[in-house]
């Protein structure tokens, strides 16, 4: 989609619609009037009817007003902009954008919104509306023979004069967070018969090499060598070989020369297709398995981002991609494993497969990552314990408090909602084993927690969080910002942790 900025006033332009962002109690029809007297007075009569007072997610559709040179105008409320947050923001431009596509807009006015609150300073709202315009109307249509026929071409965002290069700033930075979704979302919505191990560690490297980063991926052999028999595990009971993609962005001085930089790594599960293993889930709704590669996914989409917005830290992404497969090689229930690390593994399900091959990524990256890094954060489709904890409306963050805090921090910028669940020693406790020095499998309740403490048992006691975004990754809904598929999730919540990271902390914030 093209997106552009103007300036000149709403009556010199011509699009095929055009979009008002409210508040309650903005005057509705006088903003209506820069388009034209027939707009004007329609929208006064939407008000007086109280068809439409500016509340959150009010939204109408007047046509025809503007003498042929704007066919629509929706508008869309916004509520007391006092509490507007940039999520609201985002979430109101959505509605908008689907209303104006609704009357077969191909070309569309946007008009920045102006008022009180951080979320409407000009740079971040135009920020806002950048990523509303691309994740609203994204859509993955490799396989379709027809493709959609409606969509907007050309997004123009009208702004002040005053206002036009904080927008523009805003924009880019939009964009690049947005496509940096739309390439996570991507990968995710591969069918699992092409998004295999080696392609998709293929794409980390094109992506890599396009953006500017350092990137090599581990082969069977040289796992053999490192003792990853947590992933090699897993790996076992598939055609296709495992692979372990290793990213790095590392800023460099105007002269070339390394700087000391603080350094972060990224871990995400790449599970290409998840069979349930010799543990073998049921049919129903076995194809959307695929999916359980979005942690993996949402790594490389916020590596993407890193580079293009050229954060001033050291990040490394890390994906170990397998499939889970049940075939006569395959690993199986009673088996123990040995980790990179060291750690025994006593296997009770193969459907826990994630922390495996999460297990030995969390064990490179604490020995092998130089500078060692000051934090780790991993990202996975992990349990079905978390769906059934917080549904589709929060990921769960566990971990150390102040990796835990940035997250929870990022979370409320993003939009990518977040709810933080305890440890302590009792979920530790239900990962014991009588015959290995873990358990895959913890003893019934709290899923979420004995997951992510298997998971800390690889971290080598560095600084640690785990995401579980088993309820985030992926959505049957149609509507707002996202799109049926792979959702894209954790991309925007990573990167806006990476971009605070430099930051003065709040003392205490959590």
């Amino acid at each position: 989609m093209d997106i552009q900025i103007e300036s000149r006033p709403l009556r010199a332009l011509r699009a095929d619609g055009a979009l008002l962002l409210l508040g309650r109690g903005e005057p509705v029809a006088a903003r209506a009037g820069a388009l034209g007297a027939a707009y004007r007075a329609s929208v006064a009569t939407l008000v007086k009817r109280r068809l439409f007072e500016g509340a959150a997610a009010q939204v109408q559709t007047v046509v025809g007003g503007a003498g042929g040179r704007v066919a629509s105008l929706t508008v869309v409320g916004l509520g007391e902009l006092k509490r507007l947050d940039a999520d609201g923001l985002r979430r109101a431009a959505a509605q908008g954008i689907r209303a104006a596509c609704d009357q077969g807009a191909r070309t569309l006015l946007v008009v920045l919104p102006t008022g009180p609150g951080r979320a409407l300073e000009p740079e971040r709202a135009a920020r806002a509306l950048a990523e509303a315009a691309l994740l609203s109307l994204y859509r993955w249509e490799s396989y379709r023979t027809e493709k959609a026929k409606t969509g907007v071409d050309r997004l123009t965002l009208v702004v002040s004069p005053r206002a036009k290069s904080a927008a523009r700033r805003g924009l880019a930075e939009g964009r690049i967070l947005a496509e940096a979704v739309c390439f996570a979302r991507d990968l995710g919505n591969e069918p699992s018969n092409v998004a295999t191990p080696r392609w998709l560690a293929d794409k980390a490297v094109e992506m890599a090499r396009a953006e500017g980063l350092t990137a090599r991926v581990l082969e069977k052999d040289e796992m053999e060598r490192l003792g990853m028999g947590s992933l090699l595990g897993v790996a076992r009971g598939s055609a296709q070989p495992p692979k372990l993609v290793v990213l790095t962005h590392e800023p460099k001085s105007a002269g070339g020369r390394k700087r000391r930089l603080p350094s972060v790594a990224l871990i995400g599960k790449g599970v290409t297709f998840d069979s349930g293993g010799i543990s073998i889930k049921p049919a129903a709704k076995m194809e959307d398995m695929k999916f359980d590669m979005c942690g993996g996914a949402a790594v490389l989409g916020a590596m993407q981002a890193v580079a293009r917005l050229k954060l001033p830290l050291r990040v490394t992404g890390l994906v170990p991609l397998a499939e889970n497969m049940p075939d006569g090689n395959a690993y199986k229930p009673g088996d123990i494993l040995r980790a990179m690390n060291g750690v025994t593994i006593e296997i009770k399900n193969t459907d826990a497969e994630g922390r495996l091959i999460l297990a030995d990524a969390l064990a490179y990256a604490a020995k092998h990552i130089k500078p060692r890094p000051e934090a780790l954060i991993d990202a996975a489709t992990l349990t079905g314990a978390c769906v059934v904890a917080l549904g589709d409306q929060f990921a769960a963050v566990l971990g150390h408090d102040d990796v835990c805090a940035r997250l929870l921090e990022a979370s409320k910028a993003s939009g990518d909602a977040l709810w933080r669940l305890p440890l302590h020693d009792g979920y530790r406790r239900q990962i014991d084993s009588a015959f290995a020095d873990v358990s895959n499998l913890g003893t019934p309740g709290a899923g979420v927690q004995t997951g992510a403490v298997f998971l800390e048992r690889f971290t080598d006691g560095l600084p640690w969080a785990h995401l579980d975004i088993a309820g985030m990754a992926w959505t049957e809904r149609d509507g707002g910002l996202l799109r049926k598929g792979a959702t894209g999730y954790g991309v925007r919540l990573l990167v806006e942790a990476l971009r605070a990271w430099t930051a003065p902390r709040r003392r205490g914030a959590l």
